[in-house]
């Protein structure tokens, strides 16, 4: 999951609408889990802020974590607003590229999009995302362990006999995650044609 945030995601070439939930996104990623401070309940506009938790996907709930964080300065979240510009903040997050963008990063989903169809991209890219990341670490572990046996002079026969077995094994789970990408990438491409994403 690190390795995936770690990652710059490149927009070039996607829509405007994408960008800006791409954007608001990464801010949720890097804003930590604090709902709000007091001082920001005492200045916002819940409409922007619904607006903003719309495009990150946060889930009806949030409003709950905002009354419970301005209860201490006696401020009520404005619900009606808040809830408006959560909506017009979903129909930008809830584009169907973006449900491919999320699932190959490994983002979670909190299931707010109307359109089952999101759901089926989202799923389906996940699925990809997931099988691109079990490479990665099989390559990294087999890597590893080859480095190990080729260049650790103070193994012992044992220790080489165990190392290359386990090389073997990774090298097997390796293919069959290979053939498992494959699969995802055919199931997502098919999906992508269907839907025209």
């Amino acid at each position: 999951m690190l390795a995936r945030q770690k990652q710059e995601i490149d927009v070039a070439g996607v829509g405007e609408v994408v960008k800006a939930a791409l954007v608001g996104v990464l801010l949720v990623l890097l804003g930590g889990c604090a709902a709000m401070s007091e001082q920001e309940c005492l200045s916002t506009d819940w409409y922007e802020r619904g607006v903003a938790d719309g495009r990150a996907g946060h889930p009806s709930g949030r409003i709950d974590s905002y009354r419970e964080a301005c209860a201490g300065v006696e401020v009520r979240p404005d619900i009606a607003l808040w809830q408006q510009g959560r909506e017009a903040g979903l129909e930008e997050f809830c584009q169907l590229p973006l449900a491919v963008e999320r699932g190959l990063n490994g983002y979670s989903y909190s299931r707010v999009c109307n359109d089952p169809n999101y759901d089926r991209l989202y799923h389906s890219a996940r699925a990809l995302g997931d099988v691109r990341d079990q490479i990665e670490s099989i390559d990294a572990q087999f890597s590893a362990r080859e480095q190990d046996l080729l260049y650790n002079k103070k193994l012992s026969d044992q220790q080489r006999q165990q190392l290359a077995i386990e090389i073997r094994n990774l090298d097997r789970q390796r293919d069959r995650a290979r053939d498992d990408r494959g699969d995802a990438e055919r199931q997502l491409d098919r999906l992508r044609d269907e839907l025209g994403v």
